[in-house]
């Protein structure tokens, strides 16, 4: 039989934590397993995005360029400069010269400086005319002077005069023809002066008295024009040219254009022709300016 003394005499050592099986009282509790938070599994990335965790809003797109360096998707380099700076800007007080030709200082300045005075008082900018000792080659200088902003507008319309005066200049010393050589009726018409300075007028040679027909075409989109508005503009022209003038209607329009049938002698023909032409030309408030409604 065998003796068991010798394991009563020397006894086991009492197993650590460490080797205590998971169904002593070491097991560790459930909850603590709860509180971990699990790795999140892979997912497959596309060039130049990088995906965040779940429940995170993804990050904003960004482009690589081959310098390693990268810009986002809105391109700051290209916004409008601040309000202040632009205001500054314009503020600046700048000089600008005009050379002109010095037979049109007189029309420029206009009657007792009417012309230059409202240019001034309108834009708020110096303009200053050269005295007749500044005058070189038959050339005089206009200074404009002030703020950025001011000086454009001066600018332009100065410009705007000396056109006005050459224009001027030009219709004076055009020949004009006379009632017995012309056929055309002496009194004034606005309508035809402001024609004149659009296209210059050639009267007709033929001076016979029997009537004709002549048809022409204008644009569909010009029809406003040459009727103007509650018809003033095509009666003007009938009244002046003693022509009969007839429009085609919408319902007769076929295509982008439409006939105009005009009746009476060669000469008045050419005349209504003539104004027809100019009045596509004009602004459409042509009649407000003429006093014609």
């Amino acid at each position: 039989m065998t003796d068991l003394g010798q394991y009563t005499q020397n006894p086991l050592p009492p197993l650590s934590n460490m080797d205590q099986p998971a169904s002593y009282n070491s097991v560790t509790p459930m909850d603590s397993y709860s509180n971990r938070r699990l790795p999140s599994p892979p997912r497959h990335s596309s060039p130049g995005r990088v995906h965040s965790p779940r429940g995170r809003s993804p990050p904003r797109t960004v482009s690589y360029r081959h310098d390693d360096s990268y810009s986002r998707s809105r391109d700051r380099s290209r916004s409008p400069p601040p309000r202040m700076i632009v205001d500054d800007f314009m503020n600046e007080d700048i000089s600008k010269d005009i050379q002109v030709n010095d037979s049109l200082t007189s029309a420029i300045i206009g009657p007792r400086g009417s012309r230059i005075g409202s240019v001034r008082k309108k834009t708020s900018a110096l303009i200053k005319i050269g005295d007749d000792k500044s005058v070189v080659d038959g050339t005089r200088n206009i200074t404009i002077s002030g703020a950025l902003k001011e000086v454009m507008w001066a600018f332009n319309a100065v410009k705007g005069l000396i056109l006005d005066a050459e224009e001027e200049i030009r219709r004076n010393n055009a020949p004009k023809e006379t009632a017995e050589h012309s056929g055309y009726p002496t009194l004034p018409n606005r309508l035809f002066e402001m024609a004149q300075n659009i296209i210059p007028f050639v009267g007709s040679t033929d001076t016979s008295d029997e009537r004709i027909t002549k048809e022409i075409m204008i644009p569909n989109k010009n029809a406003g024009m040459v009727l103007g508005r509650k018809a003033s503009i095509i009666n003007e022209i009938r009244t002046f040219s003693n022509c009969k003038i007839n429009v085609a209607k919408d319902s007769e329009v076929d295509g982008e254009e439409r006939k105009v049938q005009i009746t009476g002698t060669p000469r008045d023909v050419h005349l209504a022709d003539y104004l027809i032409t100019a009045v596509q030309q004009m602004p459409r408030d042509t009649p407000q300016m003429l006093g014609l409604i």
